[in-house]
């Protein structure tokens, strides 16, 4: 890693190896947290915790992980630098992270799009509700597989509002893929065929899956999600 070599560089050659066991220490102890929040519904397929594409780490856990990497180093001094690292690494990504959420627009789009029953939806109409926008394709594979994730947890959280906005394909694509994979989400469906929502809101590629709050983006999660971090996407959000 660079930052491994340049504390190596500057300070002493341990730090080179410091770092390496901060990454993967930090990374699976953050997978297994999450996965220890989600037991019961991990135990049913443990292979399911090796699906880290779909997203799904504890911040909590990956911290102490990463604090307990610094005894690895031999003197305080050297310890002290290494808390100092941490600190100045964790501000940088969670700013970061801040930027790339803010990089798109902010809000509902004051754009009409046309639905499955032929009505035509403007999504500001909903600035003052709890909102999930879900973009997505049919030839998707990841799409396809949290499809029913995304269905269930329409029915679980009556009181949010599901749209999936269908990018750049024809309704009759559409409709052969919902009675081809069972789904109940026709009323939900939104046509995008000039993709002006991943537009507006500066995504590339899907699923891409918004959470929006009294006309608030509060969460973006690019990729597919689980069953796991959707539901703790649908607490966190409401708050």
């Amino acid at each position: 890693m660079i930052l491994g070599g340049l504390l190596k560089k500057l300070i002493h050659p341990r730090f080179d190896s410091w770092t390496g066991l901060l990454t993967i220490a930090a990374f699976i102890a953050a997978r297994l947290g999450f996965v220890f929040r989600h037991w019961e519904s991990y135990r049913h397929n443990p292979l399911r915790i090796l699906y880290i594409w779909q997203g799904g780490f504890d911040v909590s856990w990956a911290i102490i992980a990463a604090v307990l990497t610094v005894f690895f180093l031999n003197t305080w001094r050297h310890r002290a630098i290494a808390v100092g690292v941490l600190v100045i690494t964790s501000a940088a990504i969670v700013l970061t992270m801040h930027m790339t959420v803010k990089a798109g627009a902010q809000d509902l789009p004051d754009i009409q799009l046309k639905a499955l029953t032929n009505d035509f939806v403007n999504l500001s109409t909903h600035s003052d509700e709890l909102v999930v926008i879900n973009l997505w394709a049919t030839w998707c594979g990841p799409c396809r597989r949290e499809m029913p994730a995304l269905e269930r947890a329409m029915t679980d959280y009556p009181d949010i509002k599901f749209y999936f906005i269908n990018q750049g394909e024809s309704e009759r694509l559409v409709l052969e893929f919902l009675s081809d994979e069972k789904l109940s989400l026709a009323d939900e469906i939104l046509m995008d065929p000039y993709f002006q929502i991943s537009e507006y809101y500066q995504t590339l590629g899907t699923p891409v899956t918004l959470f929006f709050n009294n006309n608030r983006l509060k969460a973006l999660h690019v990729g597919e999600i689980s069953t796991e971090l959707l539901t703790d996407r649908l607490k966190q959000f409401r708050l």
